[in-house]
């Protein structure tokens, strides 16, 4: 197994960082071998790992939440209570308080409780963004192939065409 591969390639597989200027600034981060073949002994299909390494990612596959998911994360209850109690917070300090700006009471026991609301704030939206793309990728994954399949049999062929590999 060894004997395939260069001692920089065996370090980039396994992990290990001490060939350091090599390894971390030249050798790319797509290993062109076939690490699986290597390991069970059998024929290389490089052609077939290169291909792999060149496919784009389906386009239609959602990466961020559409505004109208940003939006109902912004009105969850959740979020909105803690929005509340925020203001509460802002208003004591402006208010009650007299400071001009929240900034301006750094150091006081109402700016922390502010600096701790906007926290939770921060991560139950963090949570729920989460949760949500995570959702939408689920979906995605669960309908594509109904939508390729409908769309074959309207007649409409994918853009792209899988070749097949080459004999050496």
């Amino acid at each position: 197994m060894l004997e395939a591969l260069t001692p920089e390639e065996c370090n980039q597989i396994m992990g290990h960082r001490d060939r350091r200027t090599y390894t971390r600034y030249y050798m790319p981060g797509f290993i062109d071998r076939d690490c699986q073949a290597i390991y069970l002994g059998s024929p290389s299909r490089d052609d077939l790992v290169r291909a792999v390494g060149r496919l784009a990612r389906d386009a239609l596959a959602p990466t961020a939440l559409a505004d109208a998911q940003k939006f109902q994360i912004s009105n969850d209850r959740r979020v909105l209570k803690l929005c509340q109690r925020r203001q509460y917070c802002a208003d004591k300090i402006k208010k009650d308080l007299g400071f001009p700006t929240i900034k301006a009471a750094k150091g006081t026991e109402w700016y922390q409780r502010h600096e701790a609301i906007q926290a939770d704030i921060n991560n139950l939206k963090r949570q729920l963004s989460d949760a949500c793309l995570n959702q939408a990728i689920q979906e995605f994954h669960d309908t594509i192939d109904t939508i390729e399949i409908n769309n074959q049999l309207q007649g409409i062929m994918p853009t792209e065409v899988l070749t097949p590999s080459t004999m050496e």
